[in-house]
């Protein structure tokens, strides 16, 4: 068994197209430093959670993400009120920043899923489900799947549009 080529990519940007081609093209991918000179660095929620969907549909599939380690940010701040009271505070945000992303495709192999996948709030479904329709062409079997997330109202024509034109 021989040790595992990765394409090297950098940066966030096209992220879903990025996971969806090396998925329908069996290549190994390693993107670094996503969003590394950003304030909140890494992937976010709904990247991590797309991952995960990938993992549902995909067999044999392996997501290492982040070897950078843990974001810690902490913030010393004086205030004033309007009735001229004083005070101190502070803030802090622990985060986990995945700035790098090992991502091995497996066979797309679709069959039912018995749990929802949980997509979040921070993107409508229209966000999963682009990527998960052309996944369904190349799948073994027929998927069935709930998505369990928000769907904002000028993406549901969208959704319901599409929803029609492919069945």
């Amino acid at each position: 068994m021989g040790k595992t080529e990765y394409k090297r990519l950098q940066g966030s940007q096209s992220f879903r197209q990025r996971l969806l081609l090396a998925t329908l093209s069996s290549t190994p991918i390693l993107i670094e430093d996503i969003r590394a000179d950003e304030t909140w660095p890494g992937l976010r929620n709904h990247e991590i959670s797309l991952l995960r969907l990938f993992e549902t549909v995909c067999d044999d599939c392996h997501v290492e993400i982040n070897e950078t380690g843990i974001s810690f940010q902490f913030h010393f701040f004086v205030y004033l009120s309007i009735n001229h009271h004083q005070g101190l505070g502070c803030s802090f945000y622990l985060a986990w920043t995945g700035t790098k992303l090992k991502y091995k495709p497996g066979p797309i192999i679709g069959g039912r899923q018995h749990r929802a996948h949980d997509c979040g709030v921070s993107r409508s479904i229209a966000y999963f489900l682009e990527p998960l329709v052309v996944l369904c062409l190349f799948a073994k079997q027929p998927l069935t799947i709930r998505l369990k997330g928000i769907v904002v109202i000028i993406i549901w024509f969208f959704f319901e549009t599409y929803h029609r034109r492919t069945i």
